[in-house]
């Protein structure tokens, strides 16, 4: 049981890195390096909601 919990956690932690360099270089290629760095600071300090912010805001 502890295993598949140590599991888990591994997995969102693995999720969450790979969100955020898929953040930073698509909003790099979209907005520039600057604005990249950003969106990565946000997702990576939000979490989830950060992520969910830059789809919505990605799209304009």
């Amino acid at each position: 049981m502890e295993s598949l919990i140590f599991i888990a956690i591994f997995l969102i932690w693995i999720l969450s890195i790979v969100a955020v360099f898929w953040v930073y270089s698509d909003a790099k290629d979209k907005q520039g390096t600057n604005l990249g760095c950003l969106w990565a600071l946000v997702v990576f300090a939000a979490g989830p909601i950060g992520l969910i912010a830059y789809l919505i805001v990605r799209n304009k």
